[in-house]
């Protein structure tokens, strides 16, 4: 499976890594992305808290909207979304690690990052720290689970979780990219419960950069199966 990546066509076979989460393709798809010869690259932002956001802590209180103080990063291939996002995500953690030096520990190929590669070298970052990265299956579709998760992590644990998608489905790719079931990598960094929206930051360069949509939208474009680096104490 090829993923992030423009100018070739894309087969999806079957128990196909996509995003770098594992899911179950009914029918083969090909795709090939192209982005819109009018997009142009979204400005990285700095993001600062919500100025009504306070710490808590978890399970006593989770803020009713919080948004972390996040560098964005463009990913440097078209195919190294799951190095970017994880970047972002240790980030929130303090740890600066580059894409590059992620996708080799990764065995990130021009045809992506598998999950089974990735979860186990960022764990090796946060373990120490006295955290876990897991791959929860219950917010497929579900947008009160995906909150819920989102804001835990970041409002009690203020820390960026990584979220697979299908690309062309994003509100700001469509009629962007071409093809079907392309995954893809972004990471979430604020939330808002009383608007029921999510803040993402997305690395992939023409049409990418922070975006804020309903909980019900990404919920929707969620890959299924297992869509989230969810982040947990040890």
């Amino acid at each position: 499976m090829k993923k992030c990546k423009t100018g070739t066509s894309i087969a999806l076979t079957m128990a196909a890594t996509v995003g770098a989460l594992q899911f179950t393709v009914l029918t083969p798809a090909y795709a090939s992305p192209t982005p819109s010869p009018s997009a142009t690259p979204t400005p990285t932002p700095t993001a600062t808290p919500s100025p009504t956001a306070s710490a808590t802590t978890k399970g006593i209180f989770t803020p009713p909207r919080y948004q972390l103080s996040l560098k964005g990063q463009r990913q440097q291939t078209n195919y190294y979304c799951v190095p970017a996002s994880s970047s972002m995500s240790l980030s929130s953690f303090g740890v600066n690690v580059s894409q590059a030096t992620l996708a080799k520990k990764m065995k990130t190929t021009t045809s992506g990052t598998k999950g089974a590669n990735a979860v186990p070298v960022i764990n090796s970052y946060v373990k120490s720290r006295g955290y876990k990265y897991t791959i929860p299956t219950d917010a497929d579709g579900n947008p009160r689970v995906l909150m819920s998760r989102v804001s835990g992590n970041i409002g009690d644990l203020h820390r960026a979780p990584v979220i697979a998608v299908w690309m062309e489905q994003l509100p700001w790719n469509k009629g962007k990219v071409k093809g079907t079931k392309i995954g893809h990598a972004i990471i979430a960094y604020g939330y808002d419960k009383t608007k029921g929206t999510i803040t993402v930051y997305d690395p992939w360069k023409p049409t990418g950069g922070s975006h804020t949509l309903s909980a019900s939208a990404l919920a929707k474009v969620l890959q299924p199966g297992g869509n989230m680096y969810y982040v947990s104490k040890l």
